[in-house]
């Protein structure tokens, strides 16, 4: 039986529904999540779990039971461009990961293991309700919260919840969206792009044999250039498991494809291989909704935002929503939030659903310039040698969208008002390039305190003063703001960092990572807490 009453109802039960049903447990809140699927995703989409969602993921403690589920660790996180899966290869790109600045890597991982482990995990939490095969069919809202009519899928059965606060993290086609009244705002795809736009074909397919017939090392993502197709194929097991994406030529209905006379040409070997699921989806998009929230009604996901799914944005940056709404919502039902605390949840995450829709598009338009001769694929020492060097040139050209540490790890909420800004004028924001900053508003800088012992894992789930040597005194102060309005504070002092990431002597830390202020003395304490938590 569902229970009619909750603090939070979550509707969709993806990766980010599922993520933040996991962060409300964490946090305590009371929550049901509702999905009308009856099981998780069986068709890949996502395949990068970034880094910045590990890092989230780290603090709720399943960041090396996700990563266990992610490929094989031999298989190289790289990719390999060639004229078919098993023509000639003429370009070879390894993602740049190694050296950066964080405790957790990105995790190459399907989609389809991702949703159940994250199913898994939100399950196992005493208490949870995670309720799949229910559909939300209408709600209403009023001043004290949402009331939502939900049905079995199977049954029929019918029962309405009571919520504080309502979700909607159900997707493209968000019901909550839609009866919003939201807009998407921004490039529908429509444009004709040479590859990733318009009508796309996504193919999930089983073919044991593929990587022996390859005759090459295997990589976990491959393009495929010749002068009849683009396409590109990710390992969804290492072994024998592939997703595979076609852009049908413009002016053809996708309905009258020959799809696996398309994937046999793409292998370009009488490859056996089985269809296992399949269908269109559009790319090129860039659409962002014009409203992140109403009342108590939010948007996260791909309900407030759609990517074009280069760089591996578009499931990342709905994780980033959540971790940001949540906290939020957990100040309310503690009693410690202020009563502009939750509105910041839009003026916080929507600049970055549009900053973020832009790299897909951006990389969708260097892919225009990728044009081959007729005999690209022909043998011999000379075409392998034309064919490297135009290698060289897509491969600087493809390089931004694995370029993205900045974008990953650089999110700064500048002039959100939770954030007490310290006058400093505000650098550039790079998306390929990261530059730790100790600014109000960023990401905390990380740094390991010990082996395998991350500053960030130090932190307090409520609020954290890192004292890097103020005092008992000021420390104090901060203590005792936070105690009267009843704010979780935890106070750290940890050994600074040997290249001096932090400049200030005091740091105080928001329960998602990100610093609301720094100083030296906490004479302005008081009013300091009530900013930060929306007073």
């Amino acid at each position: 039986m569902i229970p009619a009453e909750t603090f939070a109802l979550i509707v969709g039960g993806g990766p980010v529904g599922l993520s933040a049903a996991i962060e409300l447990n964490w946090r305590g809140v009371p929550n049901i999540l509702v999905n009308d699927n009856l099981e998780t995703a069986r068709h890949p989409k996502c395949n990068n779990t970034n880094a910045r969602s590990m890092e989230h993921f780290r603090r709720l403690g399943i960041a090396a039971e996700l990563r266990s589920e992610g490929l094989p660790p031999g298989l190289p996180r790289a990719s390999a461009y060639v004229t078919r899966f098993c023509g000639h290869e003429f370009g070879r790109q390894p993602r740049p990961y190694s050296d950066w600045p964080t405790p957790e890597l990105p995790n190459t991982v399907s989609q389809i293991v991702l949703e159940r482990a994250l199913k898994r995990c939100a399950e196992r939490t005493p208490g949870a309700q995670i309720h799949f095969g229910w559909r939300m069919q209408t709600f209403t809202t009023d001043d004290a919260g949402v009331t939502a009519a939900i049905e079995n899928i199977t049954s029929g059965e019918r029962q309405e919840i009571r919520a504080r606060y309502l979700l909607g993290i159900d997707g493209a086609s968000s019901t909550v969206r839609k009866a919003l009244g939201f807009c998407m705002i921004g490039d529908d795809g429509t444009a004709h792009r040479a590859f990733m736009g318009g009508t796309m074909l996504s193919t999930f397919i089983r073919a044991p044999t593929l990587i022996a017939a390859s005759n090459r090392p295997p990589t976990h993502m491959t393009w495929i250039i010749n002068p009849d197709m683009r396409a590109m194929m990710y390992s969804q097991d290492g072994r024998e498991l592939w997703v595979v994406h076609y852009q049908v030529p413009q002016g053809i209905d996708w309905r009258t494809v020959d799809t696996r006379a398309t994937i046999r040409a793409m292998l370009g070997a009488d490859v056996p291989f089985d269809i296992i699921s399949g269908g269109p989806w559009t790319g090129g998009l860039a659409l962002v909704a014009e409203h992140y929230q109403a009342g108590p009604v939010f948007l996260a996901g791909d309900a407030a935002h759609l990517f074009t799914p280069l760089g591996g944005l578009g499931m990342n940056t709905g994780i980033g929503d959540v971790m940001n709404l949540c906290w939020k919502i957990a100040a309310h039902h503690h009693g410690w939030a202020g009563p502009r605390l939750i509105d910041t949840y839009e003026t916080e995450r929507r600049p970055f659903g549009v900053r973020n829709s832009q790299l897909g598009i951006r990389c969708t338009k260097v892919m225009d310039g990728w044009q081959v001769a007729p005999d690209f694929e022909a043998d011999g020492a000379l075409a392998q040698a034309a064919r490297e060097k135009f290698g060289v040139r897509i491969m600087a050209d493809d390089r931004p969208q694995y370029l993205t540490v900045g974008l990953q790890l650089g999110e700064r909420y500048e002039g959100s008002p939770i954030i007490v800004a310290d006058g400093a004028p505000a650098p550039p924001d790079t998306w390929d390039s990261y530059t730790p900053l100790d600014r109000p508003g960023a990401r905390a800088p990380h740094y390991w305190l010990a082996k395998g012992c991350a500053l960030f894992d130090e932190f307090g789930p409520g609020f954290t003063l890192i004292d890097f040597g103020a005092g008992a005194a000021s420390a104090d102060r901060f203590a005792r703001a936070a105690a009267a309005c009843g704010l979780p504070l935890k106070i750290v002092r940890p050994a600074p960092s040997s290249d001096q990431l932090y400049r200030t002597m005091l740091v105080l830390v928001r329960p998602d990572q990100h610093i609301a202020w720094h100083g030296n003395t906490a004479d302005d304490a008081a009013a300091v807490i009530d900013r930060v938590r929306g007073a």
